[in-house]
């Protein structure tokens, strides 16, 4: 898993989605940063991980809503 060419082109889907839930283009880069440093963290184990993307959006999401909350 190379977190540069698998992870980081998944940072404007991750994006746009925080934003159509948080409506906040300051919260929505927050959890961008906080879904790419928890992916970070993860490293080791998203070997694992049958699709990535659907993994990430899923984590941004309940960022997203935890923080609206």
């Amino acid at each position: 898993m190379d977190f540069k060419h698998d992870i980081l082109p998944l940072k404007n889907i991750i994006f746009r989605t925080a934003l159509r839930i948080i409506l906040n283009r300051e919260e929505a880069e927050d959890i961008v940063l906080d879904t790419l440093l928890k992916l970070w963290e993860k490293r080791e184990e998203l070997g694992r991980v049958e699709n990535l993307e659907a993994f990430a959006l899923t984590m941004a999401r309940n960022l997203a809503i935890d923080r609206k909350s």
